[in-house]
């Protein structure tokens, strides 16, 4: 089968699902939500839909998610085969892969009248008028505990005499909404530090992409010399620090890396090869998300408009003695609040 034939038949698929599910879903006479967000194979996203569908379960919820790869034109595309099916839930949630360019799927959520809740890119001036609060990570608390870690990291370099303090950023997507806000509280955290940004590698989510940026970051930036690496989350950085060890680099000693999100390897902290992280569970987003809609629901408003997670910073020296009490009540240890390899 060509590949056009092949794509025609699973969007027509999809959209015989979506309209099968939500018939069958919604039949039940209990609150529902539709969720749209990024994929499930992703570790933090993994776990995010862990806390919206075990915490919709406590609540009485029917929750469905409908997850993209990463692609606004696919989640764009999510969104009109759920409205095409023509059963609505109570409540949209909202994770947009790219927040400006799925403004109109956004508006389109927005015109059923059905409430939105955006969540994990805060609103901005284009959407805030399309939802009715957001749930998720503070992106400039979460970077600017990275900056400050960067800095005490920094100053114990330069009292044990060492030198070098040039900075390479692993970022995400220059277009994802969370990327000014966190590189602009990272910038003002090191301000006034001897530390220095050089460069800033925009080349997407995920290991893989972190690995592919700093390799080629290394390639140009090598001469002048990376000595410090800052990931805006931990599965970007793991990728990167592989590529500036197997381009020669000691962790800990030639490169000390710092990230966020707590998405990454607890392995590389233990061993000494990345500083620290900032906790930002996604099991909390996940439990706040729904924990706004049950309010919304019930009052027909939020108290608060803007409701964060906790994003405290993590180093080798607590890492085993920091917990966070969900938002079920729960108390949880840091192996079940980081996702990706820290046993989660």
């Amino acid at each position: 089968m060509s590949y056009l034939g092949q794509t025609m038949r699973s969007m027509l698929a999809g959209a015989l699902a979506v309209a099968a599910v939500a018939t069958a879903s919604f039949a039940q006479d209990k609150p529902s939500i539709v969720s749209f967000n990024g994929p499930a194979g992703e570790a933090y996203i993994g776990r995010f839909i862990k806390g919206i569908k075990d915490t919709a379960e406590l609540k009485g919820f029917d929750i469905q998610v409908f997850e993209n790869q990463f692609n606004q034109a696919e989640q764009d595309q999510q969104v009109q085969q759920v409205l095409a099916a023509g059963v609505l839930p109570d409540v949209f949630i909202w994770w947009p892969s790219d927040a400006v360019a799925g403004l109109g799927s956004l508006r389109a959520l927005s015109k059923t009248g059905v409430p939105v809740l955006k969540i994990n890119q805060l609103p901005n001036d284009q959407d805030r008028q399309y939802i009715f609060g957001y749930a998720g990570p503070d992106d400039r608390l979460r970077a600017r505990n990275a900056g400050y870690m960067m800095r005490e990291a920094a100053a114990a370099k330069k009292a044990a005499g060492g030198e070098g303090f040039n900075v390479l950023v692993l970022s995400y997507p220059h277009s994802y909404g969370g990327y000014g806000l966190s590189i602009n509280a990272f910038q003002e955290a090191i301000a006034g530090s001897d530390l220095t940004i050089i460069g800033d590698v925009d080349e997407g989510f995920g290991q893989a992409n972190g690995y592919s940026g700093a390799a080629k970051a290394i390639a140009s930036l090598r001469d002048e010399g990376i000595h410090f690496v800052y990931g805006m989350d931990d599965a970007i950085l793991t990728g990167g620090i592989r590529a500036l060890e197997e381009a020669g680099y000691a962790m800990g000693e030639d490169v000390i890396a710092v990230g966020t999100v707590c998405n990454g390897d607890k392995q590389l902290i233990e061993e000494g090869k990345q500083f620290g992280t900032t906790l930002q569970s996604p099991l909390h987003e996940g439990q706040l998300a729904i924990k706004m809609v049950e309010e919304y629901l019930e009052t027909g408003e939020l108290e608060n408009y803007i409701n964060f997670t906790p994003n405290p910073a993590v180093t080798a020296i607590n890492m085993e003695t920091v917990a966070l009490r969900g938002f079920d009540g729960k108390l949880y240890g840091i192996d079940e609040l980081c996702s990706g390899a820290w046993g989660g």
